[in-house]
């Protein structure tokens, strides 16, 4: 009886036990997802496609503001991994057996190649841009999956990850994390602002002085008078009107259009040619006129 009574208040203790972890993990659990979200939704989330490709949807733009960042072929099955610690960016292992395999030292594997590019990793400067797709939390680290734009046809991608005190996680102090995050990426904002320029336009400035008004405008100088127009004199009345041109028959096609100038229609009909002018019609048979109407 005794040792029954033994084994059921252990039972009973290790069952407290097990409670008060779940309980304590459930809650971290759900610190964690806040903090990833209120991180999504500081730093936009891309969506790559399945092969990591292309870009499906955009998110937001970082801006390195470290060196050293190295990530690996996105056709990788593995991301190459980079931490962030006292001010610097650091490359995991596989970065760096990815340079070593590079100079063909035996017994050094490499990580598979691109076969367009041949090239397996590649470092971001500062100054350089990447998207990240996804943010984690895990223990005390807050973890980046980033990828680039696409360079010679190819993509990168990588993970880097920032440490922070246990103090700083377990509170979800997450403006004290995007102080740090805020060492290495910096959010570009160039292409929003455009975007917001084209839409609406440039604001009107605050606190802006009204214009002053106008001074009124000197008088402008009298104009000159209109004069009527003048009548051309008269032709003198002893002058004969000239004479309307005339066509003969027998004439040439070359000479009445000498005369008449070029008619406005020709129609060819039943062997005869037939010149049109505004209030004439000339007939030809064998070039020659053969009669005028």
């Amino acid at each position: 009886m005794i040792l029954a009574n033994h084994f059921s208040q252990r039972s009973t203790f290790l069952a407290g036990i097990l409670s008060l972890s779940a309980m304590v993990g459930g809650v971290q659990a759900q610190d964690r997802a806040k903090i990833e979200q209120q991180l999504t939704a500081q730093y936009a989330i891309t969506t790559p496609t399945a092969d990591n490709t292309d870009i499906v949807t955009y998110g937001a733009v970082l801006v390195l503001q470290k060196k050293g960042l190295v990530i690996g072929d996105a056709s990788s099955n593995v991301p190459v991994a980079n931490s962030y610690k006292d001010g610097q960016i650091r490359a995991g292992a596989a970065a760096t057996i990815s340079k070593i395999s590079r100079f063909g030292i035996p017994g050094i594997p490499g990580i598979p190649s691109n076969p367009v590019s041949n090239t397996n990793t590649r470092t971001f400067v500062n100054g350089e841009k990447v998207y990240v797709t996804g943010i984690q939390s895990k223990n005390n680290q807050v973890i980046f999956s980033l990828i680039s734009d696409a360079y010679q046809d190819v993509r990168y991608k990588g993970t880097l990850s920032f440490e922070f005190p246990k103090s700083v996680v377990n509170s979800g102090d997450v403006a004290a994390m995007q102080k740090v995050i805020g060492e290495v990426f910096t959010i570009d904002t160039s292409q929003q602002n455009a975007d917001a320029g084209a839409q609406g336009g440039a604001a009107p400035a605050a606190n802006t002085p009204a214009a002053a008004p106008a001074a009124p405008a000197a008088p402008a100088p009298p104009a000159d008078p209109v004069l009527a127009p003048v009548a051309p004199p008269p032709p003198p009345p002893d002058q004969p009107a000239a004479p309307p041109p005339s066509i003969e028959l027998g004439q040439s096609k070359d000479m009445v259009i000498a005369i008449l100038g070029q008619p406005q229609k020709i129609a060819k009909v039943a062997g005869k040619e037939i010149y049109f002018y505004k209030d004439l019609k000339v007939t030809f048979k064998d070039n020659k006129v053969s009669d005028v109407q």
